[in-house]
């Protein structure tokens, strides 16, 4: 498993990125990618309330190869 640089704090992302629908490095969707991994926890707090979330990477930012569907074959 590569080792991922810490993710950028929980109050610097967008809803779809803090809400795990985009890659919280680059902004990217990852409704139709394949290949999407976890890339931590983004930490913060705002007064007494903790925003500790689980965030994505997508593929080109994890660095992880991409996987393609394939057809069965006949």
């Amino acid at each position: 498993m590569n080792p991922l640089p810490e993710p950028p704090p929980a109050a610097s992302l967008t809803c779809a990125q803090y809400s795990g629908w985009a890659c919280c490095w680059c902004g990217k969707s990852l409704l139709d990618v394949i290949g999407a991994q976890s890339a931590g926890f983004a930490r913060g707090r705002s007064g007494a309330h903790v925003l500790d979330n689980e965030v994505y990477a997508c593929p080109d930012c994890a660095g992880a190869p991409t996987t393609q569907l394939r057809s069965p074959s006949p």
